[in-house]
């Protein structure tokens, strides 16, 4: 890249970083109805606690005085492990890595700097999206997640001759609107052939990307992909070009659970400080439990299980005119099949065919 051309980019990264900032930083103050509560993922039931009959997590193992057993406090139904093993499948779907270019290189002197829009189709009615705050409940049906989740973020491209020729490295960041969550992603590509534009030879490619969710303490998740591309460019009147371009991808989603309290309202400090015999500190406690440590014992994680397996295929096209370009995508990727190994009846992933249409626009030196 010559220094005129750095001098033209550095305004350009400048806008995208502060897109990527704002994008960030929205909604900090409150949740989406689109974040992470996977204590919703729990069916309810009725308990008489201090402030009388109330509704709570049916997973938690009290006794007739209301004590949590301190043996066995959770007490997961059989599809519990499948509910949550097909929400993390479809989230790691929309946090997965973007792809969104052909299989050429920008070339070792090549930089590129975009703005990137994507929608991706979930299955908000089916049972496992109530682990999310849009959901109430009491009342399952009253609110759920967008059917569409959509994203918004900004990335950075850069053709490097090391370590070897026609690599490509990239980095950005997309923000899951209506919610705190975030992804930081990267990837590196290696051209196998390319630039043979004027034979009808296609380029060919191979990547290797990671994506990292953040914004929730509900989960820890991150995507791992490999993909292989390939695609051919031809000239618009002299002046343009358009490279459509076409590959697979297999995702590996890695999903451990953070710690979830399934008595949010009933305050384990505050019990726990109270005198034995004293009032409850909270309605939402059992009297019983006062001057004990007891509530602690409803905090749980869903057990660990193996990585969860997508593939995705995509196709779209890249239009370049002068340094401006336009980048169109649509994956698809087809429902869930895997099961976790480490129980003898493992969790099943019960997701759906999923689909994300992007667009990518910027500048490409």
């Amino acid at each position: 890249m010559t220094s005129a051309q750095i001098g033209r980019a550095r305004p350009f990264a400048r806008l995208m970083l502060a897109a990527v900032l704002v994008c960030l930083s929205a909604g900090a103050a409150r949740a989406g109805k689109n974040d992470l509560r996977l204590l919703n993922l729990c069916p309810r039931q009725s308990v008489t606690l201090a402030g009388g009959p109330q509704q709570e997590c049916a997973w938690l193992n009290r006794d007739a005085s209301g004590v949590i057993s301190s043996t066995q406090p959770i007490v997961l139904d059989s599809e519990a492990a499948s509910r949550y093993r097909s929400l993390m499948s479809e989230l790691g779907v929309v946090a997965a890595p973007r792809l969104m270019v052909p299989a050429d290189t920008l070339g070792f002197s090549g930089f590129q700097v975009s703005a990137e829009l994507g929608v991706t189709k979930i299955y908000n009615t089916r049972s496992y999206w109530d682990g999310t705050a849009a959901v109430t409940p009491t009342n399952l049906m009253a609110g759920r997640p967008d059917s569409y989740l959509t994203t918004v973020g900004a990335y950075v491209r850069k053709g490097l001759w090391l370590p070897l020729p026609a690599f490509e490295f990239g980095a950005g960041a997309l923000k899951i609107l209506d919610s705190n969550m975030y992804t930081i992603q990267g990837y590196a590509k290696f051209a196998l052939q390319e630039g043979f534009h004027g034979w009808w030879l296609p380029s060919f490619a191979v990547r290797g990307s990671v994506s990292q969710l953040l914004g929730t303490n509900e989960v820890d998740m991150t995507v791992w992909g490999i993909d292989v591309l390939a695609s051919k460019q031809f000239n618009i009147g002299g002046t343009a070009r358009i490279e459509p371009f076409f590959g697979w991808n297999i995702l590996f989603i890695d999903a451990k659970s953070g710690v979830i309290d399934a008595t949010p309202a009933c305050d384990a400090v505050a019990l726990n400080a109270a005198a034995a015999g004293s009032p409850s500190p909270s309605p939402s406690c059992a009297s019983s439990q006062v001057g004990t440590a007891n509530d602690f014992l409803a905090n749980f994680t869903f057990p660990e299980q193996d990585i969860i397996i997508r593939q995705r295929w995509f196709g779209g096209f890249k239009v370049k005119l002068s340094v401006l370009f336009l980048t169109a995508q649509i994956d698809v990727a087809p429902a869930g099949s895997s099961h976790d190994s480490k129980e003898p009846q493992g969790a099943a992933d019960r997701s759906g065919t999923q689909e994300t249409y992007s667009l990518s626009g910027g500048f490409d030196f």
